[in-house]
């Protein structure tokens, strides 16, 4: 018998077949480390640099780093305050740095005055910058960075701090991605 021939009594049945409905999102875009590290290397030192850089290895928005001013960096305690505008509130959070980028954004700021903006720029230019540079959105770099933390062994409540999300439902958005992880802490499971 036919596959035909087999489905044919459902039609007597007045059933309707439906085709699946993918509720699947396009996966999150983003750079490798090794790609990222490989087209920052080629640039030219200087403010674009940095600005890239320093979204690379914090994983920000572009409102909060184009808000960023030199008092909200801790130098000493390798940390940084995020004021941002959500719902017609002010909210802050601190985000901690990476020693090397601490030592490089305290070279970058060392001639501007507290309430300086470290990138004055708008968020059209910080898109063409990181679009014309890197190839990807600033919001893309984000994710490259999200994607880079997981790969690392970043515990995937702590990158929902980083990332200043409000829900963990929005970061195991990542683990789409970084599936390996996943088996990495099933390793860890003894079921002998």
């Amino acid at each position: 018998m036919s596959k035909m021939n087999e489905l044919t009594p459902f039609k007597s049945l007045n059933v309707e077949v439906l085709e699946p409905v993918s509720n699947k999102k396009e996966l999150r875009k983003y750079l490798d480390k090794e790609n990222i590290v490989a087209k920052l290397n080629d640039l030219s030192p200087g403010k674009d640099k940095m600005f890239l850089i320093t979204l690379w290895m914090t994983g920000l928005r572009v409102t909060e780093i184009i808000s960023l001013r030199k008092r909200d960096l801790d130098f000493n305690n390798h940390i940084m305050t995020i004021r941002y505008l959500k719902s017609r509130k002010f909210f802050e959070r601190i985000v901690p740095f990476k020693k090397e980028l601490g030592d490089m954004l305290q070279i970058y700021t060392l001639n501007m005055k507290a309430d300086d903006r470290l990138f004055p720029m708008q968020r059209a230019r910080a898109w063409k910058i990181t679009k014309k540079l890197l190839g990807i959105s600033p919001h893309q770099l984000r994710h490259s960075f999200a994607v880079h933390y997981l790969r690392q062994g970043g515990r995937i409540e702590d990158l929902k701090r980083l990332l200043g999300h409000s829900n963990v439902v929005t970061t195991f958005e990542y683990l789409k991605i970084v599936p390996s992880d996943l088996a990495k802490e099933l390793e860890k499971v003894n079921f002998g």
